[in-house]
């Protein structure tokens, strides 16, 4: 009887081990979630109040929303949209597969969004409200709200003022005359923001519209100020 007691206790805590190993193996939670709905973390339903772990999936359905706080910082999924969470110093780097995302992304906690092989972060030490839509393939519409970008393609450089909304045409030529539908409606179509397109250089940029009015179709501003308050019960 003592026998078949130690076998067991022994095989109970071996299986124990195996529950808790995949636990430990994921680390310390990057971000949590705080305001969601119609959108999954992984493939499971998800919810406020959830930890977000490095490597971890956020997908949105086409009504959904789903905002991850990160320190100080903020990024906020809109409908049909997927991301991805890595750590990036004090903040994050947001790997936006598909949709859009709105960063507020506080000094203390920098984000950056990879998108399309571009990259961008804040320019400077400085805190940066912008909006990233994959817009269609290898087009990016950026929205910068508040403070300015740095956006880095394959060797391309170029710091986005705030305060507008570009169209960006990742390798394509930047001859405004080969872009004409690039600011198709917007009565400054063709208009390069300041430095002017380079010579030779494979992204064409346009500005296309003013930073307020892009936020407000998308929805955000309501977000921002009913979540400015919000502090997480377990910041990460």
């Amino acid at each position: 009887m003592c026998f078949l007691l130690g076998a067991l206790a022994v095989s109970l805590s071996v299986s124990l081990c195996g529950l808790v190993t995949p636990v430990q193996a994921a680390g310390k939670p990057l971000g949590l979630l705080t305001l969601v709905y119609s959108a999954r973390l992984n493939t499971a339903e998800a919810f406020a109040g959830l930890s977000v772990f490095p490597g971890e999936e956020m997908t949105t359905d086409a009504d959904g929303k789903a905002m991850v706080r990160i320190g100080g910082s903020t990024a906020t999924l809109s409908g049909d949209s997927t991301m991805a969470l890595e750590p990036y110093g004090d903040g994050a780097h947001v790997d936006l597969q598909a949709g859009s995302v709105y960063v507020s992304s506080a000094k203390k906690n920098p984000l950056e969004v990879h998108a399309e092989d571009a990259l961008l972060r804040p320019h400077g030490e400085q805190d940066v409200q912008a909006r990233v839509l994959m817009f269609a393939p290898k087009v990016l519409q950026i929205t910068t709200r508040v403070g300015s970008l740095e956006f880095m393609y394959r060797g391309e450089f170029r710091v986005l003022p705030e305060g507008q909304t570009y169209r960006i045409y990742l390798d394509a030529d930047a001859d405004p005359d080969a872009q004409g539908p690039a600011g198709a409606g917007s009565g400054n179509a063709g208009t390069p923001p300041s430095p002017g397109n380079s010579k030779g250089t494979k992204v064409a940029y346009f500005i296309v519209a003013g930073a307020g009015a892009g936020l407000a179709a998308w929805g955000i501003r309501d977000i921002i100020q009913s979540n400015d308050s919000v502090e997480s019960p377990a910041k990460p």
